[in-house]
This record gives structure tokens, sequence and C-alpha cells, in this order.
């Protein structure tokens, strides 16, 4: 308990509550980063990372467990990756295409422009059974990868989840006692459509942000956040995430 009670300690320096704006991105497909909607995140009044640390500290991770996993992870992030860029270049040019008859239709056909567009619009309908073919190649080599990977991935999976169960008994119990001796609760929020959020913090001491993210590149990695707040505004992106295995 004493242990508990330093940390509570550490967190009490005082400050004025303060409103923070919050905007979240992860890179998307095309690797540019584009804002995360919807996405769920927590205002704590402690370091997350510090206090997890200190139960793996009493039970350490399973290294062999996650090390197998990662060997899956990489195994399939290849065939994953390959059908994800198949798909996107598929989705952009059905999406030219679709821009490019508009165009045309609101064009009369003896006009310049519109010969310029037709030609442009049918070079792109020539790719499109090939881009078609790609994406169907590329999702058959995704459905086999996944047969082959994720039994073992799975049975992995439920024997790491055994050791959090063990590892981090008793979390809720001292995070409950954190914020009653600290006098102050996690906010929970959610971003918006353009990815932000403000969130009013209450009360003097330090806060952390915490949140996760999909990856847009590989469904066993995340994002993920456990940031302090230093001012009024917080950016959460790839240069201050972390991205790393789903476990």
């Amino acid at each position: 308990m004493r242990r508990w009670l330093t940390l509570a300690f550490l967190v009490l320096v005082g400050c004025e509550g303060r409103t923070v704006e919050i905007q979240v991105f992860i890179p998307g497909p095309d690797s540019v980063d584009a804002p995360v909607a919807r996405l769920g995140l927590v205002a704590l009044p402690y370091d997350r990372d510090s206090l997890l640390a200190t139960f793996e500290a009493r039970y350490p991770r399973p290294v062999h467990l996650t090390s197998a996993l990662d060997t899956l992870f990489q195994q399939f992030r290849g065939p994953f990756a390959a059908y994800a860029q198949a798909l996107y270049r598929l989705e952009r040019l059905e999406q030219e295409l679709a821009r490019l008859k508009e165009q045309l239709d609101s064009l009369p056909r003896n006009s310049p422009a519109y010969a310029e567009l037709y030609r442009r619009f049918a070079t792109l309908g020539d790719s499109l059974p090939r881009a078609r073919e790609e994406r169907d190649r590329a999702q058959l080599e995704l459905a086999r990868a996944r047969a082959r990977l994720t039994p073992r991935m799975d049975s992995l999976r439920a024997l790491v989840s055994r050791w959090e169960d063990s590892a981090y008994r008793g979390y809720d119990t001292v995070t409950r006692r954190l914020s009653r001796v600290i006098g102050r609760e996690p906010l929970a929020d959610s971003t918006g459509f353009d990815g932000r959020v403000t969130l009013r913090l209450p009360g003097g001491g330090r806060w952390w942000i915490y949140a996760r993210s999909w990856d847009a590149w590989d469904p066993n990695s995340e994002w993920y956040w456990n940031v302090p707040v230093t001012g009024r505004r917080l950016v959460l992106d790839r240069h201050n995430g972390r991205r790393r295995p789903r476990y």
C-alpha cells in the first residue's frame, strides 16, 4: 500500500484545472496521417505505464509466447499489406473513374475538353480489370495466410491473456485507491469526425492521456499513447505514440 501512496504523492503537483484540445492522427493506407474519428480516450490522473511496470516487475512478461506471436504476426503482415495496397489502388481507381464520368456527363460531346477527358477515362478503364485481378489474387493469398496462421495465433493469445489475468490482478482496485487518494477521477470521451475532442481537466495535479487505435496496415498491431498533458493542446500521432503488437 505504501508504494501506491508514494505514487499518489508524486502526482499531486499543484496546478489549476484547464481545458485541453486533443487531436488524434494515424498513418492511413497511403501513409499520410489522417484524423481518427470516434476513438475513445481516457484522461488519467496517474502514469499508467509506470503502474503497469510495477505489476509486471512482480510477474514478468512471457517472452517465449510474445516472441512466437511476433514471428506469426510478421508472416501475416506481408499478405495483409499486399491486400490492403491492392484494395486501396482499386478504390482510388474506381473513385477517379466515377469523377471523370461525372465530368464527361456535364460536357457536350463535341467539345475539346470532352475528347481529352474521354481519353483519360478510357485509359483508366482499361486498367480496371487488372486492378481487380490483383485485388482478388491478394485477397486469396490473405485468406490462405489467415487459415494457416490464425489457429496458432489464437492459442498463443489465449496463453498471453491468462498471463495478463494473473499479472494485473488487483489493477482496478489499485487505480480506484489512487484516484481516491489523488482526489481526481479518470475522464473518458471520444473524438469527433475530425479526430478532435476537448476535455475539461479539473483540480490540481498532472494528467496523462491514454488511447489505443487500430493500425491501418496491420490488424495484429495498434497505436498506443500514454502522454502527459503539458499545455492546452495535445496532438496524438506517430511521433508520440507507439506502434505495438496486439497480443
